[in-house]
């Protein structure tokens, strides 16, 4: 017959401490190493954000004189819905940088925008945000894509953007339309994508204002 001796280690509570202590130690130090070694992340988070641009004042009618406008915030396609700035290589591609951000969500960032512009070509008397007193008129606005496209070599700056000026009291649409522009860029460096936006976004603001201020 074979028997099985069995047998049980002590570990009395003063070792136990001290294997504790000396591997909390060991914990310690391999942190420390990987901090000095590059193990942990050196990359800082950088933020952008798109700039108010120059663009011509429209000859209005004097249809507005000492109307008020407000300028809704925009709604956004739920893909874009994100701080993310999103680049895509392809149709079928849909991706978005980790570290580089937009400073604000880009409806918050083009409402205040196109709410700049609306007030620096002095079209109304007042340009007002939503709440408070019931204005005049509204621009609303949808933003189909902001992104940056790398196809191959070549990279550029794409925005969609709906627009919509109506009466608010009576409902009617006055003026509408939707501008879909890229912009090359020849660069993946985002500073260079939202200074090309900011562009778009200007050149889109000024066909926009022109036919707003030419509304009856």
């Amino acid at each position: 017959m074979i028997r099985y001796t069995s047998f049980r280690a002590t570990i009395s509570n003063g070792s136990f401490r001290a294997t504790t202590r000396n591997l909390a130690a060991f914990i310690l130090l391999s942190l420390a190493l990987t901090g000095c070694f590059g193990g942990g992340t050196s990359e800082p988070t950088r933020y952008y954000t798109l700039a108010v641009e120059n663009i011509s004042a429209p000859k209005a009618s004097g249809t507005f004189a000492g109307k008020s406008v407000a300028v809704k915030k925009f709604t956004i396609d739920p893909a874009y819905q994100r701080s993310n700035i999103v680049y895509r290589e392809s149709a079928y591609d849909f991706m978005f940088y980790d570290l580089d951000l937009w400073a604000s969500r880009p409806e918050h960032m083009i409402t205040r925008i196109v709410t700049e512009y609306t007030e620096k070509i002095g079209i109304f008397k007042n340009v007002i945000s939503s709440g408070g007193v019931m204005p005049d008129y509204e621009l609303s606005g949808h933003i189909g894509a902001i992104e940056e496209v790398d196809e191959g070599s070549s990279q550029s700056a794409h925005l969609t953007i709906g627009l919509t000026f109506k009466n608010v009291q009576s409902g009617a649409v006055l003026w509408e339309g939707k501008c879909d522009k890229s912009k090359p860029t020849n660069s993946r460096e985002p500073r260079v994508t939202a200074e090309a936006l900011s562009k778009i976004l200007a050149e889109c603001m000024d066909e926009a204002l022109k036919g707003i201020a030419s509304a009856e």
